[in-house]
């Protein structure tokens, strides 16, 4: 049989966690993908002794019913798992999700600060995990309108422009394609029709349905363009970051100071037959 993908969502009871399911629920009877609910505790995160690490598996235990119960009830038609792991988050939850799956986490830092907020556990799940990544801020979904990519290299321009274009398609919404370079360099871009920006809007155009495409120059730094295109949109849609630590590129801070949700694009392995 064909494995499906599924989405992937850390839970903790907290409001952003709370924001990620939220999401991941709306995506995967969009799709008609299983739902796993994860929560992990870590041994190495303040839990001392082995009551208190047995209190902690209890009490997230209880969490997972709780939760699983609650999206069973508002989705029968939603077919829902629970895990609970006893690992450090980051690579429990990457480890978890396979390369076709969606990992969907929350983050509770929205607003631009100039990257001074480091270690974010959102720009760690990004690196860490092997497929597809969302990071959901703790902010009102309501009133949000467009969908925004962000397109710098010609090998992944096309499957950002695709994606970002079928997430436009199912909320019935614009497309706005974002590339950041330097002024003096618009004009050769612009005139290049194998840019990055062209070959998005090209992959885009292809997807059925796709009612409005806008593409744009921006001539500020990459996150600070990136970040003020996305404000008030539905979704950021990126491609993965080149370097194997983002500490200090585009991906490290827009996450860190996500103010919309941030699909983090990998292309999706071919499914394995069971």
């Amino acid at each position: 049989m064909t494995r499906t993908p599924r989405y992937v969502v850390g839970v903790d009871g907290s409001a952003p966690s709370e924001a990620a399911l939220a999401w991941a629920v709306r995506h995967a009877r969009r799709d008609g993908s299983g739902l796993l609910v994860v929560h992990v505790v870590d041994p190495q995160g303040g839990v001392r002794g082995i009551a208190e690490l047995d209190a902690a598996e209890s009490a997230g235990e209880l969490l997972l019913a709780a939760t699983a119960d609650r999206i069973r009830s508002a989705h029968p038609d939603l077919e829902v798992e629970s895990r609970l792991l006893l690992d450090v988050p980051v690579w429990a939850l990457a480890d978890e999700a396979r390369p076709d799956d969606i990992l969907v986490v929350g983050t509770g830092k929205t607003g631009y600060v100039s990257g001074r907020v480091l270690g974010s556990r959102s720009v760690q799940f990004a690196l860490a995990a092997r497929g597809t990544v969302a990071v959901v801020p703790d902010a009102d979904p309501r009133f949000r309108d467009g969908v925004v990519a962000g397109v710098d290299r010609v090998e992944n321009a096309a499957l950002v422009g695709r994606r970002a274009a079928l997430e436009a398609v199912d909320r019935g919404m614009r497309l706005t394609l974002v590339q950041a370079l330097p002024a003096e360099a618009v004009e050769a871009v612009r005139a290049d029709p194998e840019s990055p920006l062209a070959l998005a809007a090209e992959a885009a155009r292809e997807v059925e349905g796709m009612l409005e495409i806008r593409s744009r120059f921006s001539a500020r730094p990459p996150a600070e363009a990136l970040l003020d295109a996305a404000r008030g949109s539905a979704l950021l849609v990126l491609g993965p970051s080149r370097e194997r630590t983002p500490l200090g590129t585009t991906l490290h801070a827009v996450l860190i100071n996500a103010n919309s949700p941030v699909l983090v694009v990998r292309p999706a392995p071919a499914l394995a037959s069971a």
